[in-house]
């Protein structure tokens, strides 16, 4: 049997569209690994996964809110994970930080500083 006139035009293949940039002298290439002579950048996850980054894009996103440093509105607390103790933002400048809690007397050593972590046969 074969397959539906459908089934086959699914699995046709198309050719990938490819560029080719011809360089001409050694200042022509890319200063980064990571960087086309076109200005593209791209990079790797580390599952795999190619990562592409358009010149104009970039370019473009460096206007965004969140490209600047520091950013210009609160951060959720998922995205900072466990440093958002530390970070003060903008809206609690008018008020005080809360005293960091602090431990009266430093924790006792119970292990004996004489002896070694494992005992070596010599």
């Amino acid at each position: 049997m074969s397959a539906s006139p459908m089934a086959r035009q699914a699995v046709e293949s198309k050719a990938i569209p490819i560029r080719r940039v011809l360089i001409n002298d050694h200042s022509e290439l890319p200063a980064h690994y990571s960087s086309t002579p076109g200005g593209t950048l791209f990079s790797t996850t580390p599952g795999g996964t190619k990562i592409v980054y358009e010149k104009s894009v970039l370019l473009n996103l460096r206007n965004s809110p969140i490209s600047k440093t520091p950013p210009q509105f609160e951060i959720p607390d998922t995205i900072l994970g466990g440093s958002a103790k530390n970070v003060v933002r903008k809206q609690n400048h008018s008020r005080p930080l809360p005293p960091s809690p602090r431990k009266s007397q430093p924790e006792i050593n119970n292990h004996n500083t004489s002896e070694d972590q494992f005992d070596m046969e010599l």
